[in-house]
């Protein structure tokens, strides 16, 4: 018999099955519906939830320090000879009025940023050690003379470089991004005041003198405490060039990827059945090698994970009017999970044909598949749980799954995402490795 016939009276085996289509098409497609409707608050409008960012602020400055240094360039400035020691006097009075580093922390501390984002002050090495450990999503360094340059910049007519530093954990991109956008806005918001602050008092000298520029830059801070208050809506906050998603899309995927795992542990059983009704002593007899069974099996699990994956995929693009991206990534990831699938399907195949009984393939679809949808974020998104549980969603098969195509929704590359398909690759090769191994070492119980 050709490899061909056995794998289509396989597959045709499946489909004729209506409890297991039931199970494998059916119920994903119901989930997904009242999951995307009934969480859509969760997510908010349109984006994914992206619960609590701790961020570690380290002040590489020393405020009295530079606020002293800041007083004697005033009154010993080139830029400020011309001013009179009343003017001095004024014009350090106006910028101890708008206390720079009291303004980003009041940002910080705003009713909007505090809902998703918190942080605290750290030393330098503090702050390292808890991204390292994942205790913070990321670390902003304000450096050296921060004060300083910033009052240069908003009272004299300079523009000294203030580079503040963001680090963020790999693990925690996105949330990462999040908090850079922030700063960023807030550096935004301050820069276009030193540029307005420039043109003011160019344009006040081509009429006036330097005295009188200077009279205007008490409007100018009150302008920009109050632009720097009005804050960022983070909800409007999208990582650059990184689409957030619907509850829709999250649950179209995460049903996706948790019941795929069903046709693994279906497929599992397979061949101890057509061993109970001598189908499987018959294809040996009619000469018919261990191996071309095997492959079969392995094909078959592959091919209805597939379909499985394709049907789920073409309701929520056509009914849930869900926007998978990119349709090249789609398929590649369709076929490596498939991999993956086929691979664990076949090492059930195997254990449960070796053992003679259905033990093992019921405790992975009964506890396994529960616990891995639970690692890997079928459940609830893995970046609402605790930080260990990303670690842990690595090794769910589901988990990896889940990373690649809301990767792919939120315009992510192959080169962004090329070790979860490897990890998937690699999960398929490795356990049909292992279970050709186990096949040659029990054989006489094949």
């Amino acid at each position: 018999m050709k490899l061909r016939h056995i794998i289509v009276k396989d597959v045709k085996k499946i489909i004729y099955d209506k409890k297991l289509l039931a199970i494998i098409l059916l119920m994903p497609i119901v989930l997904m519906t009242i999951l995307g409707f009934s969480l859509n608050n969760m997510f908010g409008d349109g984006g994914t939830s992206i619960g609590n960012i701790n961020v570690a602020i380290v002040k590489n400055y020393d405020a009295l320090e530079d606020m002293a240094r800041f007083e004697e360039t005033v009154n010993k400035s080139f830029f400020t000879k011309d001013l009179d020691e009343k003017s001095r006097e004024s014009l350090l009075s106006i910028v101890k009025d708008y206390n720079i580093e009291n303004i980003f922390f009041e940002f910080l501390d705003s009713d909007n940023i505090q809902e998703v984002m918190t942080y605290t002050v750290q030393d330098e090495e503090k702050a390292r050690e808890m991204l390292e450990s994942k205790e913070v999503t990321a670390v902003v360094i304000l450096p050296e003379n921060y004060i300083y340059n910033t009052y240069m910049n908003y009272a004299l007519p300079v523009r000294n470089i203030v580079d503040v530093k963001i680090l963020k954990h790999t693990d925690n991109s996105i949330k990462g991004s999040i908090v850079e956008a922030v700063i960023d806005g807030f550096m935004g918001t301050m820069n276009n005041y030193s540029l307005d602050k420039e043109v003011f008092i160019n344009k006040i000298q081509e009429y006036s003198d330097l005295e009188s520029a200077f009279e205007g830059i008490p409007y100018l801070m009150e302008e920009l405490t109050e632009n720097v208050q009005k804050n960022l809506d983070i909800k409007d906050i999208d990582v650059e060039g990184k689409k957030n998603l619907s509850s829709f899309q999250y649950y179209a995927v995460a049903m996706m990827a948790m019941f795929i795992l069903y046709s693994a542990s279906n497929g599992g059983r397979l061949l101890l059945e057509e061993k109970e009704n001598i189908t499987y002593q018959r294809n040996r007899v009619a000469g018919v090698p261990l191996s071309k069974i095997m492959i079969s099996n392995f094909f078959m699990i592959c091919i209805v994970a597939i379909l499985q994956s394709v049907v789920m995929i073409l309701y929520s693009s056509i009914v849930l009017k869900i926007n998978w991206g990119d349709i090249g990534l789609v398929l590649l990831s369709i076929l490596s999970s498939g991999l993956a699938i086929g691979g664990l399907g076949i090492f059930i195949s195997v254990i449960t044909l070796i053992v003679g009984n259905y033990k093992f393939a019921n405790v992975f679809e009964l506890g396994i598949i529960q616990f891995m949808a639970l690692i890997g974020g079928s459940f609830v998104p893995i970046e609402t749980l605790p930080s260990f549980m990303n670690k842990l969603s690595y090794f769910s098969t589901s988990g990896v799954a889940i990373k690649i195509y809301t990767g792919i929704m939120r315009n992510n590359s192959l080169a962004d995402m090329w070790n979860y398909y490897a990890i998937l690759i690699g999960t398929g090769v490795g356990f049909i490795m292992v279970s050709a191994i186990m096949v040659k070492l029990r054989r006489e119980a094949i």
